[in-house]
Protein backbone atom coordinates (compact mmCIF):
# COMPACT_ATOMS: atom_id res chain seq x y z
CA UNK A 1 0.00 0.00 0.00
CA UNK A 2 2.84 2.24 0.67
CA UNK A 3 4.79 1.60 -2.47
CA UNK A 4 2.01 1.96 -4.44
CA UNK A 5 1.07 5.35 -2.45
CA UNK A 6 4.52 6.38 -3.28
CA UNK A 7 4.95 5.07 -7.30
CA UNK A 8 1.63 7.64 -7.35
CA UNK A 9 3.19 10.67 -5.61
CA UNK A 10 6.14 10.38 -7.96
CA UNK A 11 4.12 10.18 -10.81
CA UNK A 12 2.08 13.48 -10.05
CA UNK A 13 5.48 15.40 -9.11
CA UNK A 14 6.97 14.51 -12.36
CA UNK A 15 3.96 13.52 -14.86
CA UNK A 16 2.42 16.94 -14.30
CA UNK A 17 5.28 19.36 -14.83
CA UNK A 18 5.73 16.46 -17.82
CA UNK A 19 2.46 16.97 -19.19
CA UNK A 20 2.49 21.04 -19.31
CA UNK A 21 5.49 20.85 -21.43
CA UNK A 22 4.26 18.03 -23.42
CA UNK A 23 0.86 20.02 -24.04
CA UNK A 24 3.14 23.30 -24.97
CA UNK A 25 5.13 21.35 -27.30
CA UNK A 26 2.27 19.80 -28.99
CA UNK A 27 0.39 23.42 -28.94
CA UNK A 28 4.13 24.70 -30.43
CA UNK A 29 4.33 22.69 -33.14
CA UNK A 30 1.06 22.61 -34.61
CA UNK A 31 -0.65 25.58 -36.79
CA UNK A 32 -2.77 26.97 -34.06
CA UNK A 33 0.60 29.09 -32.89
CA UNK A 34 1.08 30.63 -36.63
CA UNK A 35 -2.99 31.52 -36.83
CA UNK A 36 -3.29 32.76 -33.36
CA UNK A 37 -0.08 34.31 -32.16
CA UNK A 38 -1.42 35.00 -28.39
CA UNK A 39 -1.58 31.09 -28.25
CA UNK A 40 2.21 31.19 -28.69
CA UNK A 41 2.76 33.52 -26.23
CA UNK A 42 0.91 31.50 -23.91
CA UNK A 43 2.79 28.44 -24.90
CA UNK A 44 6.15 30.61 -24.06
CA UNK A 45 5.08 31.77 -20.50
CA UNK A 46 3.46 27.81 -19.83
CA UNK A 47 7.28 26.60 -20.98
CA UNK A 48 9.21 28.99 -19.35
CA UNK A 49 7.07 29.92 -15.65
CA UNK A 50 4.18 27.26 -15.51
CA UNK A 51 5.77 24.16 -15.71
CA UNK A 52 8.87 25.31 -13.09
CA UNK A 53 6.46 26.69 -10.68
CA UNK A 54 4.03 23.43 -10.76
CA UNK A 55 7.14 21.23 -10.04
CA UNK A 56 8.21 23.89 -7.18
CA UNK A 57 4.91 23.33 -5.37
CA UNK A 58 4.97 20.01 -5.76
CA UNK A 59 8.21 19.36 -4.29
CA UNK A 60 8.46 22.01 -1.85
CA UNK A 61 7.77 20.18 0.92
CA UNK A 62 9.45 16.96 -0.03
CA UNK A 63 12.86 15.98 0.37
CA UNK A 64 13.99 16.69 -3.23
CA UNK A 65 16.66 19.73 -3.70
CA UNK A 66 14.61 22.74 -5.12
CA UNK A 67 17.80 23.29 -7.78
CA UNK A 68 16.37 20.83 -9.56
CA UNK A 69 13.69 23.26 -10.55
CA UNK A 70 16.35 25.02 -12.48
CA UNK A 71 17.17 22.03 -15.27
CA UNK A 72 12.62 22.34 -15.91
CA UNK A 73 13.19 26.08 -15.97
CA UNK A 74 15.90 26.02 -18.61
CA UNK A 75 14.62 23.07 -21.03
CA UNK A 76 11.48 25.30 -20.97
CA UNK A 77 13.38 28.13 -22.56
CA UNK A 78 15.18 25.79 -24.92
CA UNK A 79 12.36 24.49 -26.35
CA UNK A 80 10.50 27.70 -26.94
CA UNK A 81 13.83 29.47 -28.38
CA UNK A 82 13.85 26.27 -31.14
CA UNK A 83 9.89 25.68 -31.39
CA UNK A 84 8.40 29.14 -31.18
CA UNK A 85 7.98 31.40 -34.07
CA UNK A 86 9.69 35.16 -34.64
CA UNK A 87 6.58 37.09 -33.08
CA UNK A 88 7.10 35.78 -29.45
CA UNK A 89 10.98 35.74 -28.92
CA UNK A 90 10.86 39.25 -27.77
CA UNK A 91 8.92 38.19 -24.56
CA UNK A 92 11.75 35.43 -24.60
CA UNK A 93 14.14 38.28 -24.75
CA UNK A 94 12.43 39.51 -22.07
CA UNK A 95 12.49 36.48 -19.82
CA UNK A 96 16.50 35.53 -20.65
CA UNK A 97 17.10 39.17 -19.52
CA UNK A 98 15.07 39.86 -16.54
CA UNK A 99 14.06 36.65 -15.06
CA UNK A 100 17.09 34.17 -16.02
CA UNK A 101 18.74 36.30 -13.39
CA UNK A 102 16.97 36.10 -10.81
CA UNK A 103 17.15 32.21 -11.29
CA UNK A 104 20.62 33.00 -11.16
CA UNK A 105 20.55 34.48 -7.56
CA UNK A 106 18.27 31.62 -6.57
CA UNK A 107 20.29 29.44 -7.20
CA UNK A 108 23.44 31.21 -5.72
CA UNK A 109 22.06 31.97 -2.80
CA UNK A 110 20.44 28.52 -2.02
CA UNK A 111 24.23 27.26 -2.81
CA UNK A 112 25.81 29.41 -0.44
CA UNK A 113 22.73 27.96 2.49
CA UNK A 114 23.74 24.42 1.62
CA UNK A 115 27.27 25.53 1.66
CA UNK A 116 26.96 27.18 5.31
CA UNK A 117 24.81 24.64 6.32
CA UNK A 118 27.35 21.92 5.02
CA UNK A 119 30.31 23.60 6.89
CA UNK A 120 28.24 23.38 10.40
CA UNK A 121 27.05 19.96 9.37
CA UNK A 122 30.41 18.61 8.51
CA UNK A 123 31.91 19.70 12.13
CA UNK A 124 29.36 17.89 13.76
CA UNK A 125 29.77 14.60 11.74
CA UNK A 126 33.29 14.40 12.37
CA UNK A 127 34.29 11.75 14.74
CA UNK A 128 37.47 10.58 16.35
CA UNK A 129 37.77 7.27 14.02
CA UNK A 130 36.36 8.95 11.10
CA UNK A 131 37.91 10.67 8.45
CA UNK A 132 37.50 13.62 6.00
CA UNK A 133 35.67 10.83 3.13
CA UNK A 134 33.20 9.56 5.61
CA UNK A 135 32.81 12.74 7.40
CA UNK A 136 32.07 14.43 3.97
CA UNK A 137 29.68 11.80 2.64
CA UNK A 138 27.50 11.69 5.96
CA UNK A 139 27.30 15.47 5.24
CA UNK A 140 25.95 15.23 1.72
CA UNK A 141 23.92 12.56 2.62
CA UNK A 142 22.13 15.03 5.34
CA UNK A 143 22.19 17.79 2.56
CA UNK A 144 20.89 16.13 -0.48
CA UNK A 145 19.46 12.90 1.38
CA UNK A 146 20.68 9.46 0.56
CA UNK A 147 21.12 9.66 -3.52
CA UNK A 148 23.33 9.73 -6.39
CA UNK A 149 23.81 13.17 -6.18
CA UNK A 150 25.06 12.58 -2.67
CA UNK A 151 27.62 10.02 -3.26
CA UNK A 152 28.43 11.80 -6.66
CA UNK A 153 29.09 14.70 -4.76
CA UNK A 154 30.95 13.27 -1.68
CA UNK A 155 33.42 11.14 -3.89
CA UNK A 156 34.48 14.23 -6.31
CA UNK A 157 35.07 16.43 -3.12
CA UNK A 158 37.04 13.40 -1.42
CA UNK A 159 39.19 12.85 -4.75
CA UNK A 160 40.16 16.88 -4.63
CA UNK A 161 40.72 17.11 -1.27
CA UNK A 162 43.09 13.48 -0.93
CA UNK A 163 44.88 14.69 -4.51
CA UNK A 164 45.15 18.24 -3.31
CA UNK A 165 45.12 19.28 0.08
CA UNK A 166 45.89 16.58 2.42
CA UNK A 167 49.48 16.95 2.56
CA UNK A 168 49.92 16.60 6.55
CA UNK A 169 51.85 13.69 7.66
CA UNK A 170 49.26 11.15 8.95
CA UNK A 171 50.83 9.20 12.39
CA UNK A 172 49.60 6.08 12.54
CA UNK A 173 47.59 5.01 15.91
CA UNK A 174 48.09 1.62 17.98
CA UNK A 175 44.37 0.36 16.62
CA UNK A 176 45.13 1.53 13.11
CA UNK A 177 46.03 -0.78 10.13
CA UNK A 178 47.95 0.07 7.09
CA UNK A 179 46.63 -2.16 3.54
CA UNK A 180 49.23 -0.94 0.97
CA UNK A 181 52.77 -1.76 1.97
CA UNK A 182 53.03 -4.90 0.96
CA UNK A 183 51.03 -4.78 -2.05
CA UNK A 184 52.42 -2.82 -4.19
CA UNK A 185 49.44 -0.99 -4.93
CA UNK A 186 51.16 2.71 -5.27
CA UNK A 187 54.12 1.76 -7.41
CA UNK A 188 51.21 0.20 -9.48
CA UNK A 189 49.25 3.63 -9.53
CA UNK A 190 52.07 5.69 -9.86
CA UNK A 191 53.33 3.66 -12.67
CA UNK A 192 49.59 4.28 -14.48
CA UNK A 193 49.68 7.75 -14.18
CA UNK A 194 53.38 7.89 -15.66
CA UNK A 195 51.83 5.86 -18.58
CA UNK A 196 48.49 8.04 -18.64
CA UNK A 197 50.96 11.33 -19.17
CA UNK A 198 52.99 10.53 -21.67
CA UNK A 199 49.97 8.90 -23.92
CA UNK A 200 48.27 12.11 -23.11
CA UNK A 201 50.96 14.42 -24.04
CA UNK A 202 51.36 12.06 -27.31
CA UNK A 203 47.39 12.02 -28.40
CA UNK A 204 47.15 15.34 -27.35
CA UNK A 205 49.74 16.12 -30.30
CA UNK A 206 48.10 14.09 -33.05
CA UNK A 207 44.55 14.92 -32.54
CA UNK A 208 45.20 18.38 -32.56
CA UNK A 209 45.82 18.31 -36.55
CA UNK A 210 42.49 17.06 -36.73
CA UNK A 211 40.23 18.79 -33.76
CA UNK A 212 41.68 21.31 -31.39
CA UNK A 213 38.23 20.67 -29.26
CA UNK A 214 38.64 16.75 -29.56
CA UNK A 215 42.15 16.90 -28.31
CA UNK A 216 41.60 18.97 -25.73
CA UNK A 217 38.63 17.19 -24.38
CA UNK A 218 40.24 13.84 -24.37
CA UNK A 219 43.17 15.82 -22.76
CA UNK A 220 40.47 17.28 -19.70
CA UNK A 221 39.46 13.14 -19.23
CA UNK A 222 42.94 11.99 -19.00
CA UNK A 223 44.16 14.76 -16.66
CA UNK A 224 40.70 13.76 -14.47
CA UNK A 225 41.50 10.08 -14.54
CA UNK A 226 45.12 11.08 -13.77
CA UNK A 227 44.15 13.49 -10.95
CA UNK A 228 41.38 10.33 -9.59
CA UNK A 229 44.35 7.59 -9.04
CA UNK A 230 46.87 10.22 -7.73
CA UNK A 231 43.53 10.96 -5.10
CA UNK A 232 43.48 7.00 -4.35
CA UNK A 233 47.54 6.85 -3.62
CA UNK A 234 47.31 9.56 -1.32
CA UNK A 235 43.91 8.09 0.73
CA UNK A 236 46.14 5.00 0.80
CA UNK A 237 48.43 6.16 3.34
CA UNK A 238 45.93 8.74 5.09
CA UNK A 239 42.68 6.65 5.51
CA UNK A 240 43.47 3.67 7.30
CA UNK A 241 41.72 1.26 8.73
CA UNK A 242 40.47 1.56 12.56
CA UNK A 243 39.67 -0.99 15.23
CA UNK A 244 37.47 1.04 18.29
CA UNK A 245 36.09 -0.70 21.17
CA UNK A 246 32.59 -1.07 18.77
CA UNK A 247 33.09 -1.34 15.51
CA UNK A 248 35.69 -2.03 13.00
CA UNK A 249 36.05 0.54 9.83
CA UNK A 250 37.88 -1.04 6.77
CA UNK A 251 39.10 1.07 4.26
CA UNK A 252 41.01 0.94 0.88
CA UNK A 253 41.59 4.71 -0.16
CA UNK A 254 38.82 6.04 -2.82
CA UNK A 255 37.43 3.01 -3.56
CA UNK A 256 35.56 0.99 -0.81
CA UNK A 257 35.20 1.37 3.31
CA UNK A 258 32.89 -0.65 5.10
CA UNK A 259 31.67 -0.02 8.77
CA UNK A 260 31.30 -3.31 10.65
CA UNK A 261 29.49 -3.64 14.15
CA UNK A 262 32.13 -5.86 16.21
CA UNK A 263 29.00 -8.19 17.02
CA UNK A 264 28.39 -8.64 13.60
CA UNK A 265 31.44 -10.68 12.95
CA UNK A 266 31.37 -14.50 13.80
CA UNK A 267 34.98 -15.16 12.59
CA UNK A 268 38.47 -13.77 11.66
CA UNK A 269 40.89 -15.39 10.15
CA UNK A 270 43.94 -15.97 8.01
CA UNK A 271 43.50 -16.85 4.47
CA UNK A 272 45.18 -16.15 1.51
CA UNK A 273 43.60 -18.65 -0.76
CA UNK A 274 40.68 -18.41 -2.81
CA UNK A 275 37.36 -18.20 -1.12
CA UNK A 276 34.37 -19.76 -2.73
CA UNK A 277 30.77 -20.74 -1.59
CA UNK A 278 27.63 -21.17 -3.13
CA UNK A 279 25.53 -19.66 -0.68
CA UNK A 280 27.81 -17.23 0.60
CA UNK A 281 28.44 -13.48 -0.97
CA UNK A 282 31.84 -13.36 -0.97
CA UNK A 283 33.07 -9.35 -1.21
CA UNK A 284 36.11 -7.32 -1.84
CA UNK A 285 37.21 -3.83 -0.96
CA UNK A 286 38.89 -3.44 -4.52
CA UNK A 287 37.97 -3.18 -8.24
CA UNK A 288 36.81 -6.19 -8.93
CA UNK A 289 34.68 -8.90 -7.22
CA UNK A 290 37.53 -11.21 -6.86
CA UNK A 291 40.84 -10.63 -4.92
CA UNK A 292 44.60 -12.67 -5.11
CA UNK A 293 46.56 -10.86 -3.39
CA UNK A 294 44.33 -10.93 0.23
CA UNK A 295 45.84 -13.01 3.69
CA UNK A 296 42.65 -12.39 5.76
CA UNK A 297 38.90 -13.26 5.73
CA UNK A 298 36.09 -12.13 7.96
CA UNK A 299 33.09 -14.38 8.25
CA UNK A 300 29.43 -12.30 9.65
CA UNK A 301 26.68 -13.19 11.21
CA UNK A 302 24.48 -10.96 8.79
CA UNK A 303 25.40 -9.45 5.41
CA UNK A 304 27.55 -6.34 5.37
CA UNK A 305 27.17 -3.58 3.21
CA UNK A 306 30.22 -2.07 1.59
CA UNK A 307 30.40 1.47 0.17
CA UNK A 308 31.88 1.93 -2.57
CA UNK A 309 32.88 4.77 -4.89
CA UNK A 310 30.06 7.03 -6.43
CA UNK A 311 27.62 5.01 -4.02
CA UNK A 312 27.91 1.54 -5.58
CA UNK A 313 27.47 -0.52 -2.96
CA UNK A 314 27.87 -4.54 -2.72
CA UNK A 315 26.70 -6.98 -0.08
CA UNK A 316 28.83 -9.51 1.39
CA UNK A 317 28.74 -12.34 4.12
CA UNK A 318 32.41 -13.01 3.68
CA UNK A 319 34.72 -10.29 3.41
CA UNK A 320 38.16 -10.71 2.61
CA UNK A 321 41.26 -8.27 2.05
CA UNK A 322 44.97 -7.71 2.61
CA UNK A 323 46.25 -6.26 6.05
CA UNK A 324 49.90 -5.43 6.20
CA UNK A 325 50.30 -6.45 10.30
CA UNK A 326 47.68 -9.43 9.54
CA UNK A 327 48.96 -11.22 12.57
CA UNK A 328 48.23 -8.33 15.31
CA UNK A 329 44.89 -7.91 13.49
CA UNK A 330 43.35 -11.09 13.77
CA UNK A 331 44.72 -11.52 17.04
CA UNK A 332 43.12 -8.06 18.39
CA UNK A 333 39.74 -8.63 16.75
CA UNK A 334 39.56 -12.38 18.18
CA UNK A 335 40.51 -11.64 22.12
CA UNK A 336 37.48 -8.75 21.16
CA UNK A 337 34.82 -11.14 20.20
CA UNK A 338 35.80 -14.62 21.98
Amino acid sequence: MGKQRLIRSELLIYGLPLFVILSSVFLALSPLTQAHPDLAIAVLYDLTLTAPLVYFLLIRKRKISKLTVVPVFILGVVIATFLLPENVQLHLSFIKAYVAPIVELVVLSILIRKIYTGVKTFKSNAKPASDFYITSRASAQELFGKSKLSAFLSSEIAMLYYALFSWKKKKRRANEFTNYKDTGSIPLAGGLIMVALIETFALHLLLMRWSTIAAWVLTGISLYSVLLIFGHIRALTKRLSVLTDTELILKNGLIADICIPLGEISKVELCATEVQSKHLKIGTLGLSKTSRDHNVALHFKTPQTIEKFYGFTEECHVLVLHIDDKNNFVDRIDQIID
